[in-house]
Order: C-alpha cells, then sequence, then structure tokens
C-alpha cells in the first residue's frame, strides 16, 4: 500500500512538472517568435559605437573586449559610475550585425527563468535528505514551487519593451536581476561548504565575479544585494561561523563595486546634465519614501490573481520545508528585513530625482515583489511546520488530515486553481499581458511593417557613399519592442546624432511629409 501511494504521488508530480513547463513554453513562444522583428535603437547606438566600427573594419572577439573596455573607462571618468552597465551595453547583439538582434528576448528571458529557477533549486534542494522517502521527487519540487510566479512575472511585466526587447534596458535590470539570483544561489551554497577541492574554488571565482559585475549595475540590484548579503553575514557570524568565513567577502565586493559607482568622477556630468548638478532629495527623505512606495506597489499588485497563483505554491513549498536544515526562527522579523531589503530598490533613484525609475526599473521591482511573496511564504510555511508540533494534538492532527487530503487530491487541486487562474488573467486585464501585446503587434501586421521600414532604412545607412541621411518617419510604432526611434526636426536629436555616429554619417535627419 506504501509503494502504491509512493508510485502515484511520483506521477502526480511529473505530470503537473510537465504541465507546468508546457504552460511556461506557451507562454515564451509567442513572445520569442516575434523576436526576428526586433531592431536596436537609442543607446544601442550610443554604447555599441565603437564595437560596431571594429568589428566592420575587420576585428575579432579581443577587439572588441578591447572596445567595451575603453567604452567602460570613458564613461567611468565622464559621464556615469556604472561600469558593469557600460561594459554590458557595449556587446549588443546588433553589432555583429542587425541580423543577429533578434537574440536579445532570448538573453533576458533565459537570465530571468534560469535565475530564479537556480536560485529555486537550491534553496529547495537543500532539504533533501540521504534516504528519505520521496527524496528523488523532492529533486523537483522547485519547479511548481518557482514556474507559476515565474508565470505572472513574464505575463505582467510592466514593459515589455525594456524588460525584453531592448537590449541596452535589458541587460541592466532584468539580466542583471536574474544574475543576482544566480549569485544568492552560489552564495547559500558557500555558506553551507559543501563543495570541495575545485569546486568550491570555481564557486568561489564565480561568486566573486558575479559580486563585482552587480555591485557595478543598477543601483537597484547593487544596493539591496549587498544589503540582503550584510544582513546575512551578520546571521551568519552570530549562528554559523564557519558559513561567515566562508562567505564574508561577498558583501564587501558588491558594496566595494557599488562605492566605486557612487564616487566615480563621470557621475557629477551627468548630473550636471540631467538634473542641473543637484540631486532632488535627502537622504533619509528617499528611505522614508522608498517604504512606503514599496508598501504602495505590494497593495497595488496583490490581487485575486496573485492569491490564486500563491495557492498553486503552497503545497509544495508545505513539502519543501518539511526536512530543511533551518529553524525558521521569528518570521515576522524576517518578513520585515525581506521588505527593507526589497524597499531599498527604489532608494537610489528616489533621492537623485525623486521618482522611482522608467519601465525596466518597475520590472525588476515587480520579479523582486514575487521573490519576496514566495520567499515569505516558504518560511512562514517552515515556521507552521516547526511551531505546530507544540500545538493542541487535535488541531495537528486537523491539519495533517487537510494536508493528507490535498496531497491526495493534488492533480484536480492543482487543475481548479490552475483554472481559476487562467479564468481570472482572461476576465480582468486580458490586453496588458506581454503576450496578448506581441500577438497584437504581429496579427495586425505592425510588427512586420516595423520591420519591413527599418530593413529599407538598413540599405541607406550602411550604404558608405551616403554621408547625409533624411528618412520619413516609421508608419508604424510596435508598443511591444520598439524603445526610441529617429526623431523629427522638431524633436530632440540626441539620438539621430548617436545612430549617425554608429553607422559613420554625418548627419541623419527624419523630415515629415508636407
Amino acid at each position: 500500500m506504501k509503494t502504491h501511494k509512493w508510485n502515484l504521488e511520483k506521477i502526480s508530480l511529473i505530470g503537473i512538472n510537465v504541465v507546468y513547463l508546457v504552460a511556461l513554453a506557451v507562454v515564451l513562444l509567442p513572445l520569442l517568435l516575434v523576436a526576428k522583428y526586433n531592431f536596436p535603437s537609442g543607446d544601442d547606438w550610443s554604447y555599441g559605437a565603437k564595437a560596431y566600427k571594429a568589428l566592420a573594419e575587420g576585428g575579432g572577439l579581443l577587439d572588441v573586449l578591447k572596445c567595451s573596455f575603453e567604452v567602460m573607462t570613458h564613461n567611468y571618468v565622464n559621464w556615469e559610475g556604472r561600469f558593469s552597465n557600460s561594459f554590458l551595453a557595449s556587446l549588443q547583439p546588433g553589432i555583429w550585425g542587425e541580423q543577429h538582434y533578434w537574440v536579445v528576448p532570448w538573453i533576458m528571458l533565459g537570465g530571468l527563468i534560469g535565475g530564479e529557477m537556480i536560485l529555486a533549486a537550491t534553496l529547495i534542494n537543500a532539504g533533501v535528505q540521504k534516504g528519505e522517502e520521496l527524496a528523488g521527487e523532492r529533486k523537483w519540487l522547485w519547479v511548481p514551487v518557482i514556474v507559476p510566479t515565474l508565470l505572472m512575472q513574464i505575463l505582467y511585466t510592466p514593459s515589455t519593451v525594456e524588460s525584453f526587447y531592448w537590449y541596452t534596458g535589458a541587460v541592466n535590470y532584468t539580466f542583471m536581476f536574474g544574475l543576482s539570483m544566480v549569485l544568492f544561489a552560489l552564495f547559500y551554497k558557500l555558506a553551507k561548504g559543501d563543495a570541495k577541492g575545485w569546486k568550491f574554488g570555481l564557486q568561489v571565482v564565480a561568486a566573486s565575479f558575479l559580486a563585482v559585475l552587480i555591485g557595478g549595475d543598477n543601483f537597484a540590484t547593487s544596493l539591496s544585494t549587498a544589503v540582503a548579503m550584510v544582513i546575512v553575514c551578520v546571521i551568519l557570524w552570530i549562528y554559523h561561523r564557519k558559513g561567515f568565513y566562508r562567505t564574508w567577502y561577498l558583501p564587501v565586493l558588491t558594496a566595494g563595486s557599488l562605492l566605486a559607482c557612487i564616487f566615480a568622477p563621470g557621475n557629477m556630468s551627468r548630473l550636471t546634465a540631467n538634473y542641473d548638478g543637484e540631486t532632488t532629495g535627502k537622504a533619509a527623505e528617499a528611505i522614508w519614501v522608498s517604504l512606503v512606495r514599496s508598501c504602495t506597489n505590494i497593495y497595488s499588485w496583490t490581487n485575486i490573481k496573485i492569491v490564486l497563483m500563491i495557492l498553486l505554491i503552497v503545497p509544495f513549498a508545505w513539502r519543501a520545508v518539511k526536512n530543511v536544515k533551518f529553524d525558521f526562527r521569528w518570521p515576522g522579523v524576517f518578513t520585515l528585513l525581506s521588505f527593507g531589503v526589497y524597499a531599498t530598490q527604489i532608494t537610489a533613484t528616489l533621492y537623485v530625482d525623486g521618482t522611482t525609475g522608467g519601465g525596466r526599473m518597475a520590472a525588476i521591482l515587480y520579479y523582486s515583489y514575487h521573490m519576496w511573496l514566495v520567499l515569505n511564504a516558504c518560511y512562514w510555511l517552515g515556521w507552521v511546520r516547526r511551531a505546530c508540533t507544540k500545538w493542541p494534538a487535535a488541531f495537528v492532527s486537523g491539519l495533517k488530515r487537510i494536508w493528507s487530503l490535498i496531497y491526495r487530491f493534488i492533480l484536480p487541486y492543482c487543475a481548479l486553481v490552475g483554472m481559476l487562474l487562467a479564468g481570472a488573467v482572461y476576465a480582468t486585464d486580458m490586453k496588458e499581458i506581454s503576450v496578448y501585446k506581441t500577438y497584437r503587434d504581429w496579427k495586425q501586421g505592425w510588427a512586420q511593417q516595423y520591420a519591413s521600414e527599418w530593413e529599407e532604412r538598413l540599405v541607406i545607412l550602411n550604404d558608405p557613399t551616403i554621408t547625409e541621411v533624411v528618412f520619413e518617419p516609421l508608419s508604424v510604432y510596435p508598443e511591444s519592442y520598439m524603445y526610441t526611434d529617429l526623431q523629427d526636426e522638431k524633436g530632440y536629436t540626441w539620438v539621430n546624432r548617436d545612430c549617425a555616429t554608429y553607422y559613420g554619417k554625418e548627419s541623419i535627419i527624419v523630415v515629415s511629409e508636407p
């Protein structure tokens, strides 16, 4: 009888995992299929000009990397301190040819999905013990824990273009957020100390590299990552001194890179150009507003769809925290500390310009909100599992019967909650989801028309005999993946200038027909 039950649970979990992964593939498919209509724009030309020219003159990968370092050092001294931002932006795929720019959403979505899956698998598999019943199946519990929230993140990303399709913005926000999840997974592995020899050395090198890279990029991710790791290191110092000794340098590297960005000589140039040389707020005020705005974000994003998503996750999270070697103490303190880390993401932008940033910033705030929810759900469930052993026997017995009933009917449970979630998505704001926007752009022919007109432009831009270029405005502007187009003669022209530099033209003018 016990063997039969074991096989039934195994089959149920495999079936649920397959369905979840298929659902993820179905959501990703339209987002990736329209990638062939994607083209560089805006800051892609600003940062990629040197490398594009080097390749056009017959250079190779080493020449590209040399150009990227030149862009990074020049910007660090003359424009902004975020050195990772400049380096990564200069490597936009279009420098190898505009036809390669289609790979951008594959990179961004791969980074986001891969990073969160790696972190979820690392934390959940930490609870698998040798000889444990269902140990083999527990290794895949991270799929039903993380995939539902990934689906919601991708469907409801605040800005499709800045999250997935515009390289310069997405690589320094969406992709960097994914890398931060990998860094936390490595941080955990190093603190646990299971790896030995060359595996341990490889983890140290990879984590150190990511710490420097993340610390030198967008302030939202670098500050929140540094704060989170400092908090964890303090806890490790108190409760697990060996874990502290194996990880203390990671927050130091992250914070050191962050400080290098803050005190870069080029920051004043950007501050002067964009904000008249002064920030708009005070540090204490920015911290307070960060807390208030974060509460507002959590309140506004939490709706029936999020509740249903959590209900999909809870049964598997309950199983995942069963034998984890962790006490899950003081869940209220954990929630407050994790909320504080979440709030630090908008402190820097509020301090500088009084805003919470653009679409790419809103995207990582939304991703972090989901991760904050899932982590807190798992932590509170872990606390309940530990605490309920001290509760009245009748209550514990009733709780066990409820969970036994859920696991007995886990397939119909997931099917019902999943259908309710799909119905809520369809019935509420279907036109706001990323898949609908990209499908509409394709169905209406806007994506195809946009690509066709840019291909016509590229013929002229790649013609060395034409030095002064005059274009007509595009006839379509697809919402899902067009970031910044060339401007007409009455608009701002920095983007025209940078595009002209990128293609070696003297000028580019956009003129509307009279």
